[in-house]
């Protein structure tokens, strides 16, 4: 049975020809074309791994810096801690499961992986997005009002912005705006 993607792609049978073809397909697994040259894979595979390595070596090194100096433990570098956190967590899962599948020609993990990745990616880029807005929000407080926010109000601040991003990214997981066909 052929159940190609809905993106219009062409599938092709793992023996050879086109799906859909006239008369039977040949005896095997249905498995869509490759969407790159094997060689854009590669090209690919490398920048994510480059992007990946560095964005591990330099988060961990923000939260290295920050655990090991006292001087930089303030609010407003708990607020960069939180970025550099979901970022370094985007680094591990996000770019692990698209680096992977450029190393194999095409996405080679089953729909729990799928929905995994996108739930994972979606969650740590909607937290980096949001503390961003927050840390704006706290500079703009500094310099307009004057006013400093204590610890409470930044981990008040990051509950929420996780709390906020988990019902985004976790929303499609409990059916929010899936095709029922």
């Amino acid at each position: 049975m052929y159940s190609g993607n809905r993106s219009g792609g062409q599938g092709h049978w793992e023996g050879g020809g086109a799906a859909g073809a006239e008369g039977p397909g040949p005896a095997g697994t249905l498995s869509p074309a490759p969407l790159f040259s094997p060689g854009t894979y590669e090209r690919l595979a490398l920048l994510l791994g480059s992007i990946g390595l560095l964005g591990v070596g330099n988060n961990l090194l923000v939260l290295v810096l920050y655990y090991k100096f006292q001087r930089l433990r303030t609010p407003t570098h708990l607020l960069l801690v939180n970025i550099s956190l979901s970022d370094l967590l985007v680094s591990l899962f996000g770019v692990t499961f698209t680096f992977v599948s450029c190393l194999r020609n095409g996405w080679v993990w089953d729909t729990v992986g799928c929905v995994w990745d996108g739930f994972s990616s979606s969650l740590f880029g909607i937290v980096s997005i949001t503390t961003l807005t927050v840390l704006a929000y706290e500079r703009y407080i500094r310099v307009v009002h004057a006013r400093v926010v204590n610890f409470s109000w930044a981990w008040r601040a990051i509950t929420y912005i996780w709390l906020y991003s988990l019902a985004w990214s976790g929303a499609p997981l409990l059916g929010w705006n899936s095709r029922r066909d």
